[in-house]
């Protein structure tokens, strides 16, 4: 039985991401990465940072299902002078609060994949790129824009300095979105990793160690210690910093209870720890 569990799962709907590329100096580096404009709008991150929060969530129901807790950091014993002492097991009942996806349709994500559930629900993420006014046009009294005149006789060089100068004269700070925001830097590919290693380690059939070199390639090199050939006799501490993280590093299990209580990439006050 997973360690990472009170009970035993069995996973129906969920499954491991098979890798592309391996090691390569930029992981990031390709146009699948960049965010697309359409329409006027535009995504806040890449199509694949919100995969991944698709993919979290659809874990999280069918756990949920199961009635299924989460051991996020096993007891310890640490010794002492009077004798030891037992840290305790910290446990978590996975349970998704369906009042932070209330335009998600999460009763039908167990049944549908990712690109037919995009195809009806990006409008949820989606933000209006800069443009230009006609003549005619009303001025917006929407709070989260605002509208600046720009001569074109200009160089564009001094054009972004005013806007500069203009965003520090007035204090305008970047609004966060009021709803389904995912805040901080993104690195889907790390995400993915987390992910396949949850899902791995709950389904149980592999080692550490073939979990990491499988063909398939489910844990896909970002940095050398990921890299094919160089994690020799640390398989362990690296899966357990995929799955369990820390109070800096979060895991995959703390990004699946962050995601349940309706927070991607992390919570603003929880660690679960």
């Amino acid at each position: 039985m997973s360690r990472h569990t009170l009970e035993p799962v069995v996973l129906k709907h969920s499954y491991a991401v098979k890798g592309r590329k391996d090691y390569v100096g930029d992981v990031y580096s390709g146009k699948v990465f960049v965010r697309k404009v359409k329409d006027g709008k535009v995504l806040d991150k890449s199509i694949h940072s919100y995969r991944m929060w698709f993919n979290f969530l659809k874990l999280s129901l069918e756990l949920e299902e199961q009635s299924t807790v989460l051991v996020t950091r096993n007891s310890v014993r640490r010794e002492s002078l009077g004798g030891h002492t037992e840290t305790g097991r910290v446990t978590h009942k996975v349970k998704v609060d369906r009042s932070k996806y209330t335009d998600w349709d999460v009763d039908e994500i167990l049944d549908i994949n990712f690109d037919n559930w995009w195809k009806e629900h990006e409008h949820l993420f989606l933000d209006q790129v800069g443009k230009v006014l006609k003549p005619n046009d009303v001025v917006s009294s929407n709070p989260d824009v605002f509208t600046y005149e720009i001569d074109k006789r200009r160089r564009l060089s001094d054009v972004i300095k005013d806007l500069r100068s203009h965003y520090e004269e007035n204090k305008i700070e970047r609004v966060s979105r009021e709803k389904y925001p995912i805040e901080g830097k993104v690195r889907p590919i790390v995400l993915q990793n987390r992910f396949n290693a949850l899902v791995l380690k709950l389904e149980d059939n592999l080692s550490n160690e073939e979990i990491l070199t499988h063909k398939d390639n489910y844990i896909r090199a970002t940095d050398t210690r990921t890299a094919k050939g160089r994690h020799s006799g640390t398989d362990g501490r690296v899966i357990f910093e995929l799955i369990g993280g820390s109070q800096k590093n979060w895991g995959a299990k703390q990004i699946l209870l962050s995601v349940c209580d309706g927070y991607f990439v992390k919570h603003p006050t929880k660690t679960y720890l």
